[in-house]
Parts: C-alpha cells; sequence; structure tokens
C-alpha cells in the first residue's frame, strides 16, 4: 500500500504541473489558433460573397446562442450550394467568434463536453484534406466554389484564399492535437480522482482479479456513488485504474504513465542546447528570392515602354543628343517622370517624382541579388547560411519592406504609362499587373516566414520562463 501511495502522489504531482502547462501555455496558444482560423474563415467568406460565388447569410447565430452550435453537414441540392454553403460557413464563423470571446481557455472550462464540442466543430470542414473531391458536404461544397472562384479571379483574391485555406489547415491541425492532449489529460485526472477518492473507500479483493473484474468494478461503483455523486461512471477508465495498480505488470504500466504525464525541466547545472529556427528564415528568404524572374520582366517592359514614349515625344535634335552621348558613353540625360503611389496600408495616393534611370537600374540590380537567394551553392545564399538568425531576420525584414517600395513605384509606373497618350504608341505599351501580383505573393509568403520565426522564438521563451524543454 505504501508503494501505491507513493505512486499516486507522484501522479497527482506530474497531473497538477501537466495542468499548470496548460492553463499558462497551452490553452493560450491553442486560443490563438482559434483566433487565426476565425480571420481566415472571415476572409475566405468575405472574397467569396464580394465576387458574388457566395450569397451573404441573412441570420445572426452569435445573438441567439449560449453554447457551441455545430452547423448542419446534411447532403443539399447542387442549386443550393451558394445558399447553404454561404449559411454554414457564416454560421461557422459565428461560432469560432463565439470560442473566441466567451470561452475560457483553462483546463477546468474546458471540460470533456465541451471538448467534444469543439472536436465536432473543426470536422465541419476538412481544411486539411480540403478538395472537391471530399467525402464530407460541406468541404466538397465550398472546394466546389473555390474552384469556380480560381476559374476568372484576380490573382491577388486567389492568393489571399490560398493563404487563408494554408491557414485554416495549419490551425485544424494544431487545433485537433491540442484537444487531443486536453483529452488524454482529463482521462488521466479523472483516474486521479478514482484513486484518491474511490479505492480508498473500496474493498478490492486482488486474488480475484486474475478471473476478471467485475466484482471490483461492483465494489467502485459503491464508493463512486458515494464520494463522486453525480459525476459519470465510466468502465473504460476504472478498468485502466485497476490494471496499473494490480496487474502483475502495473510498474510498467505506472512507470509509462508517468513518463507520458512528466513535464521535463531545465537542469540548471547545464547550459541548454538553443533550438535553431533558422530554416525557417531560409525559406523566407528563398520564398524571396522566387520573385527574381517577375523582377526581370518588370525591368524589360518598363525600359520597352519607356524607350517607346521617349521615341514618340523626342524631336530630331533631342534624338541626335541621345545618340551621340551613347556613342561617346556618356551619361543619360535624368529622365525624372512624376507619378501618382498608393499606400497599401491606408489606400491613400501620394504624388511622387522618380529617376527611371535609377529605378530600372535598381530593379536589375535586386534581380541579381534575389537569384543568389534562390540557389542554395551560390556565394550569396552560403553567406547567408553563415549569419545569425537575429542577422537573417534583420535581412529578410529589410529586403521585404524594399520590395514593398518597388512595388509601390511599380504599380505607379504602370498606371503612368498606361494613361500616357494614345494611337500606336498606346496600344504597344505592356502591363505589369500579372508581375506585380506575382511578386506580392512572394512577399506575402516571406513574411509568413518572418511571422512563423518570431512565433516560433516567443513560445521558447515562454518555456523557458515556465523552466520546461519540452511539452
Amino acid at each position: 500500500m505504501e508503494q501505491t501511495n507513493g505512486f499516486t502522489d507522484l501522479l497527482f504531482q506530474a497531473i497538477t504541473e501537466r495542468q499548470q502547462l496548460f492553463d499558462s501555455f497551452l490553452l493560450p496558444k491553442l486560443q490563438e489558433e482559434y483566433r487565426i482560423a476565425q480571420s481566415s474563415a472571415k476572409t475566405i467568406r468575405t472574397v467569396l460573397v464580394k465576387k458574388g460565388i457566395l450569397r451573404d447569410d441573412p441570420y445572426k447565430y452569435d445573438s441567439k446562442i449560449s453554447e457551441i452550435e455545430i452547423p448542419s453537414e446534411e447532403a443539399f441540392a447542387d442549386s443550393e450550394k451558394t445558399t447553404v454553403i454561404g449559411i454554414r460557413l457564416a454560421h461557422y464563423e459565428a461560432m469560432l467568434d463565439f470560442i473566441n470571446n466567451y470561452y475560457q481557455f483553462t483546463c477546468d472550462y474546458l471540460n470533456t463536453d465541451r471538448i467534444n464540442k469543439l472536436i465536432q466543430l473543426n470536422r465541419v470542414f476538412s481544411w486539411e484534406s480540403f478538395s472537391p473531391t471530399s467525402t464530407r458536404v460541406n468541404t466538397k461544397g465550398l472546394a466546389d466554389l473555390i474552384n469556380t472562384l480560381r476559374s476568372g479571379a484576380d490573382p491577388l483574391s486567389i492568393s489571399i484564399i490560398n493563404d487563408s485555406l494554408t491557414q485554416l489547415s495549419r490551425c485544424s491541425i494544431s487545433i485537433t492535437k491540442a484537444l487531443k492532449n486536453l483529452t488524454d489529460f482529463h482521462r488521466e485526472r479523472y483516474k486521479i480522482a478514482i484513486r484518491k477518492l474511490v479505492l480508498p473507500g473500496a474493498i478490492i479483493d486482488v486474488q480475484t482479479l486474475s478471473g476478471g473484474t467485475s466484482q471490483a468494478i461492483a465494489e467502485i461503483k459503491r464508493s463512486f456513488a458515494v464520494t463522486m455523486k453525480g459525476q459519470p461512471f465510466y468502465i473504460e477508465l476504472v478498468e485502466e485504474v485497476l490494471k496499473e495498480e494490480y496487474s502483475p505488470d502495473h510498474a510498467v504500466l505506472q512507470q509509462e504513465l508517468l513518463s507520458r504525464l512528466s513535464v521535463s525541466k531545465i537542469d540548471s547545472s547545464k547550459p541548454a542546447a538553443e533550438e535553431s529556427f533558422k530554416p525557417v528564415l531560409l525559406d523566407g528568404i528563398r520564398t524571396l528570392g522566387a520573385a527574381s524572374p517577375q523582377l526581370e520582366e518588370l525591368y524589360n517592359k518598363f525600359t520597352e515602354n519607356q524607350r517607346l514614349i521617349l521615341s514618340s515625344e523626342k524631336t530630331f535634335f533631342e534624338k541626335l543628343a541621345r545618340y551621340v552621348r551613347k556613342a561617346f558613353n556618356l551619361p543619360e540625360e535624368a529622365q525624372v517622370i512624376t507619378i501618382t503611389t498608393v499606400d497599401p496600408a491606408t489606400q491613400t495616393g501620394k504624388r511622387e517624382t522618380v529617376d527611371f534611370t535609377v529605378f530600372a537600374e535598381d530593379l536589375r540590380r535586386r534581380a541579381r541579388i534575389l537569384t543568389g537567394f534562390t540557389v542554395r551553392t551560390s556565394p550569396a545564399y552560403q553567406k547567408i547560411e553563415m549569419m545569425e538568425e537575429q542577422q537573417i531576420m534583420e535581412l529578410l525584414t529589410r529586403q521585404i519592406a524594399e520590395m514593398g517600395n518597388v512595388l509601390k513605384t511599380a504599380s505607379g509606373l504602370d498606371d503612368y504609362y498606361k494613361q500616357w497618350g494614345s494611337g500606336s504608341v498606346h496600344d504597344h505599351i505592356r502591363g505589369v499587373k500579372v508581375e506585380i501580383s506575382a511578386i506580392r505573393n512572394n512577399l506575402v509568403k516571406a513574411n509568413q516566414c518572418r511571422a512563423e520565426y518570431t512565433s516560433q522564438v516567443e513560445e521558447q521563451q515562454q518555456l523557458k520562463k515556465l523552466g520546461i524543454t519540452h511539452a
């Protein structure tokens, strides 16, 4: 009995530490996943409604509910798809909003009943296996509608949808894992209650257990009705307790249980090895580098547009002077252009002057630099690999910011050329919206790598504060 009490005490301590880890770190992280999921679901619905592919939901679930209501998964006619999926996606989004605003992310609040609700909600749309061939009616219906969007929408809208789907897939996997771990924790917490409250009042004849557990379970039920009145009685978990306490291999089972529940602590006498998140930053560098061909195309198209305009504007003597400068390798005359740029954050326009020659050379230079970012054997990439994480982070941040400014100028130039003049020259002006959209997509993905790195570093720091090496 002394050995059993010793194990129970160790188990109780492990469960207490596990609960502290959930309440202080794992569950706040789970809440953040729900916030990202809500934002991503809202983004998808907004784009689909704006493009006329989904009908907006006329109902307001959030003003009527006091607990999670699972959206329907009943089959529907194909002619009802836009309406039904619109309602169900809005319902799903409203439930995420309810969770984020009214749920408490603690072990005591997230009991098994609420966990089951969350698991059901997480299955309404199979984000991690999102496909028109899905056997889940909601997933298939929404995937069909998004495919309709992809066949005719602008690249930016498609990129926004794709990024949101990627976020939802990641969140769904993370949420599923967290809910499973929380379910396992509640099972063990229930079992420790059986050990501490019920077993002391039950008379268990160990000799009879070899012939079956029915007699022991009946005795535990009797004690349970007194000490845990009103609580559900789970025979499966009671049988697990009996095995872990009285079976011939109980010592092995107990050690395995303690190992599963234990929270690893940092040994203060030994320096902890730092986990490297450099690969995430290098992914961002390579993603940014993939924009190199589009920068080259911007250079080629802008140079051709500028040549057409200069040829049509200049007099014979101006053309002759330009020819002489070129023949004697004299510097080109400054080509200053006044454009309107739009701030992506505020959507406000601003008049700016651009020296075309300087801007064009900057495009070529950046294209060469970014090409080096994509080739792992290039000196530029190998130099970046040798950098410290913080240096790579600063490089990535600077490049993203500078590329954002390049895109602003490129968009302004594109509008300038398209609005310039008329006639045969205007007909030969080449647009760059496709290239700008492709570069913007790369910037979004590179920025996601930067955000993921920051999140992982913060997570590591929080674990350190808790004195935990891993959970």
